[in-house]
């Protein structure tokens, strides 16, 4: 059966924004928030009970599987959990959790008595590869375990629930044969989940662990709390929430490594799912098993009472499924129901504006939406281009980090009115992609987290090829600013034949010598004393960004490459607060300053002395990123306000604004380029390329 719910009575909204340690909206917006994400299509997939484990197999296809009443069971969707049928039934024990892996007719199971079964037909025939454990070694009566992941690199990972310590188990060859990582918690282990450059997993000791080598090591990151953790999800853009048995909802913006409280909502934890652009539920299992909402990643909940199913049912699992245009999520219940809800993009977006009450769209005369004319073509693809960090072009071939993604997408838009990826790079060394560089038919690739630098010949863009790697630095030290180390490399520059590392957490910039690429070597390293952001090399000087803890820029002689000399500094802890990016126009460096909400402009004429010409500040310029010119305009991304802000530039380095370019997907931009006509962004939560005919715009 299927039903659809829409709550529009004023007295059920009211009643349903009590006891959640939140400052709340106005009742009208409470409203709103009720009726539009409460809009939810409820099919009854396996009746009597209960979908604890789902999965997006690939575009449209979508798995779930059975405890309880219909224990073994699984269930598929043709269409993103429009309409269900029943699959297979390959174990009469409960399925706890399912494994996807990319391939459609490739995907695992996991059950309660720690059984991992595989198939390669798409369910038709079933394998069982291990039971992993000879008894359940949980004292209190829970499953034996309740995860199972297959990671980016191809590898499966279990966890178990022994009470004397959780296990993670591991295999690299599709579950033939496994390697018990050993006891990684005091306590049984939980759920696994992928956060950006890594894996998390939590459970029963209140603690969460992680690992950036792909499940081999495990490292304790915090200590949140002595009740159980139970629900976990990642929101990109590095957020992530956790939350316990006793309600408390733990929230981390560093992809898991610092953890703060930010709400108790007294009932346990049961799940969250992701709905994107900062909205999320939240299902709660106990006492009054409300499902809540946060419409700004996490910060603050609200009460949506309980899923309008059945009496005493409540939201136990659910994913999030991202296509070109829209969201949908997909949870499963404790008494067997499949609850979807499905938001177009752009109405999402505008929607969480207005109940948010934080309006990024500019509304000043100087703004305008970029139309069907201007915009040639738009690429959006949720996997290749998870968060790009940048844009850099090569003969018709753009090459964008995506950070999220841990991978660098390769995009051909010699065709501009019909751009395609022409390959997706992958590997173990790139985590957490950042920046890159072309250099002589060569792909040069900075990892952050890893402070690796990874080289792909690149004479065939379709098939790239990696010649080497370097590392570049070490860990470096805790910076405030990110309340952790792990942002160390950050840019990547190269000018005739050396290459200009930036590293944030030591404070330096590394040089190398790339002109043998498959063999790149160190030369020298120097500290810049204000932490290394942005690299921009003219002639025989390098110029420096410090975002944090420095607000400057830095002047370098690196005529010398083995002995560069610091030959000025520009600091100002407000107009320079958040130094990110450096362009280069005539006589003239223009320096981008994202917490200061400036765009600054130096005189170069004598280039190791720069001068100050100007410090536009605007209104709406709000998160100004990196900068690219076509002919006197220039175009700085604006990420805070999801735009593209447009400068006059005159000879004498002075600018004025010119107008504001907007469009829905340009969701937090953050990736620019020009290549002659061509206006090139990248938007890192709408997971797009466009490409723009600035002919059009100025006509």
């Amino acid at each position: 059966m299927i039903k659809r719910f829409r709550f529009i009575l004023l007295s059920a909204a009211l009643c349903c924004f009590a006891d959640t340690n939140a400052q709340q909206p106005s009742s009208e917006k409470n409203l709103a928030a009720l009726n539009y994400f409460q809009n939810w299509q409820i099919t009854e997939v396996a009746k009597g009970g209960r979908i604890d484990a789902i999965r997006q197999l690939d575009e449209n296809v979508v798995l779930c599987a059975a405890r309880g009443a219909n224990k073994g069971r699984i269930y598929i969707s043709y269409d993103n959990g429009l309409s269900w049928s029943f699959l297979a039934q390959p174990v009469t024990v409960d399925i706890t959790c399912i494994a996807e892996t990319g391939n459609r007719q490739e995907f695992y199971i996991l059950t309660g008595t720690a059984e991992v079964w595989g198939t390669k037909d798409g369910g038709k025939n079933w394998k069982h590869l291990k039971t992993l454990l000879d008894k359940n070694r949980n004292r209190e009566r829970y499953a034996a375990s309740y995860a199972i992941m297959y990671t980016k690199d191809g590898a499966l990972l279990v966890t178990d629930t022994d009470s004397d310590g959780g296990h993670i188990y591991r295999s690299t060859d599709k579950g033939t044969t496994w390697n018990d990582q050993g006891a990684i918690s005091h306590n049984a282990l939980y759920r696994l989940e992928r956060t950006g450059n890594g894996i998390i997993v939590n459970g029963w000791q209140g603690a969460v662990y992680k690992s950036t080598d792909d499940g081999i090591t495990w490292n304790k990151m915090q200590q949140l709390t002595n009740a159980a953790l139970f629900a976990t999800e990642y929101l990109g853009v590095s957020i992530m929430l956790q939350a316990d048995q006793s309600g408390t909802i733990f929230r981390s913006t560093n992809l898991g490594y610092v953890w703060d409280s930010v709400a108790n909502l007294t009932d346990a934890a049961d799940d969250f799912v992701d709905i994107g652009y900062g909205a999320a539920y939240y299902g709660t299992y106990t006492g009054k098993k409300h499902v809540y909402l946060t419409t700004n990643y996490g910060k603050t909940w609200t009460s949506l009472d309980t899923i309008p199913s059945v009496a005493g049912d409540w939201l136990d699992h659910g994913i999030r499924v991202e296509t070109n245009d829209s969201i949908i999520t997909l949870s499963g219940t404790t008494k067997g129901f499949m609850i979807r809800s499905a938001f177009h993009k752009k109405e999402l977006a505008e929607t969480l504006e207005k109940i948010n009450g934080t309006n990024t769209r500019i509304l000043s005369p100087v703004a305008r939406q970029l139309n069907g004319t201007e915009i040639i073509s738009s690429l959006v693809n949720t996997r290749a281009l998870n968060e790009p960090e940048d844009i850099v072009i090569d003969r018709g071939f753009a090459y964008i980090p995506c950070r999220d993604g841990n991978n660098v997408a390769v995009i051909d838009y010699r065709n501009p009115r019909k751009p395609v990826v022409a390959s997706n790079l992958m590997d173990k060394d790139i985590l957490d992609a950042f920046s890159v560089a072309v250099y002589n038919n060569h792909l040069f690739v900075l990892s952050m987290t890893n402070n690796m630098v990874s080289v792909y010949k690149i004479t065939d863009p379709y098939h790239p090829k990696k010649i080497g790697a370097i590392n570049v630095g070490g860990e470096g030290s805790y910076l405030s600013t990110y309340r952790s180390n792990y942002t160390r490399l950050r840019k990547l520059v190269i000018k005739d034949g050396y290459a200009y590392v930036t590293h944030s957490s030591e404070s330096k910039v590394y040089i190398l010598d790339v002109r043998q690429p498959a063999n790149p070597k160190q030369i020298s390293s120097f500290h810049t004393g204000d932490g290394a952001f942005a690299a921009l090399v003219h002639g025989d000087v390098l110029y420096l960004a410090g975002y944090g803890p420095g607000s400057s820029l830095v002047t370098v002689d690196v005529k010398n490459k083995i002995n560069p000399v610091i030959t000025s500094r520009t600091f100002d802890s407000v107009q320079l607060k958040g130094s990110c990016a450096l362009a280069l126009k005539g006589n003239h460096l223009f320096l981008t300053a994202y917490n200061a909400n400036t765009v600054c402009s130096f005189d170069i004429s004598d280039p190791l002395h720069p001068k100050l010409v100007q410090v536009l500040n605007d209104a709406d310029m709000k998160g100004p990123g990196r900068i690219s010119f076509y002919k006197n305009k220039a175009f700085v991304l604006n990420s805070v306000n999801n735009s593209v802000g447009v400068l006059d530039v005159s000879e004498d380095g002075t600018m004025k604004v010119n107008s504001y370019l907007q469009h829905y997907l340009l969701k937090r931009v953050y990736g620019i380029n020009v290549d002659q006509d061509k206006l090139l962004l990248a938007g890192r939560e709408s997971k797009s390329f466009v490409v723009v005919d600035m002919g059009k715009i100025f006509e």
